[in-house]
């Protein structure tokens, strides 16, 4: 069902473009981040020389360069695109389409495992009909994440270390901060075994070592992707100094607030701040290892001077839509909520056709 909720979304979309827009475009799916994706698609990584400015942003002086971005997906894009005679731009909904087949079944399956069936269904639901779930439909790295993600936990669940490898890998190779998740797949070993708390932890510290073998492997995809940046660009840790060109830098955690008059900026300002109150409301009722999720997610992007696209970060909080599947199971009115959401949905999916979107 929720495949069938997910192709309906997009054929909604097909429809609001075609309303906007006039002839239907696949185009229109494409905006901010997409556009590197598919440089780095048909281009590659540019090679850079030792010491080269590898991006910045100081006034209206901005460089930005493809290194900012993890190779996992275009990589993808990259293989679709030379199987094909499609557009760089059909290749990232269909591509969209295939990762929802994987992100989908792999939700259910660890929320069934976390609760019910009945609670597994809602929260699925609760993913897919979010706000901001375009970003679900678009070429953005986050369905791909969100695989890597919700594989490792399954993984876990089911005692497959070769699963865990393998998801592992896709997870640090998708985004910058799916290396940071691993301690919480260790954590989440721990508790299914009932040995999930601090003390325990500190206790039987070769025990968690011997939990954590299979990511041995993501974390060498790492140090390889590393390893190429350096031969590269100079630069081990190359995606870090390029997001200078968005502005992004290591500072205390409060310097990106309201630190712009824009639109943008006062909304991702007032949405972290609510989700960050949010989160600690929630953090008693979830697993450590779902709470670490959560920080990494939602607390990590603010130590970068920046609070800009939160709303899109924060799609794959699925420890979140977990507490969310959990409310919907018990109120009277449980599709009423989820179309309101849908509906706030549509009009973001129509700002992002004006161009004027709040945030990328």
């Amino acid at each position: 069902m929720a495949m069938l909720v997910f192709a309906g979304i997009t054929a909604v979309y097909a429809v609001l473009q075609l309303v906007h827009s006039g002839p239907l475009r696949a185009e229109a799916f494409m905006g901010c981040d997409t556009y590197w994706y598919e440089r780095i698609a048909l281009e590659g990584y540019p090679h850079v020389g030792p010491g080269e400015d590898l991006g910045h942003w100081v006034g209206e002086d901005i460089h930005q360069t493809a290194w900012a971005f993890f190779p996992l997906y275009p990589l993808l894009l990259r293989s679709m695109l030379a199987l094909t005679n499609w557009s760089s731009a059909e290749a990232m909904i269909v591509l969209s389409f295939l990762l929802a087949l994987a992100w989908i079944p792999l939700a259910y399956a660890l929320f069934h495992h976390e609760r019910n069936e009945r609670i597994a269904k809602w929260a699925v639901l609760a993913m897919l009909l979010q706000p901001f779930g375009i970003y679900f439909h678009l070429g953005m790295s986050e369905p791909l994440f969100l695989v890597g993600l919700l594989g490792s936990f399954l993984a876990v669940a089911r005692g497959s270390a070769l699963g865990l490898a393998l998801m592992g890998t896709i997870l640090v190779l998708s985004r910058p901060n799916g290396l940071f998740l691993l301690p919480g797949l260790v954590l989440y070993s721990l508790e299914q075994e009932g040995q999930g708390s601090v003390r325990e932890i500190l206790s039987h510290p070769v025990h968690a070592l011997h939990k954590a073998l299979p990511l041995v492997v993501p974390i060498l995809a790492f140090m390889c992707y590393c390893a190429y940046q350096w031969s590269t660009t100079g630069d081990p840790l190359a995606y870090l100094s390029a997001q200078a060109g968005w502005g992004r830098r290591f500072t205390h955690p409060f310097s990106g607030f309201f630190n712009a008059g824009d639109p943008a900026t006062q909304f991702d300002s007032w949405y972290t701040i609510i989700l960050l109150l949010l989160v600690g409301l929630l953090a008693k009722r979830i697993s450590l290892s779902f709470c670490w999720v959560m920080l990494i997610v939602v607390v990590m992007p603010l130590f970068s001077g920046s609070v800009a696209s939160m709303p899109r970060f924060t799609t794959v909080l699925f420890p979140l839509f977990l507490i969310t599947g959990e409310w919907l199971s018990r109120i009277r009115a449980p599709v009423l909520v989820l179309l309101i959401s849908f509906i706030a949905q549509l009009f973001w999916f129509w700002a992002w056709l004006e161009g004027d979107l709040v945030t990328c």
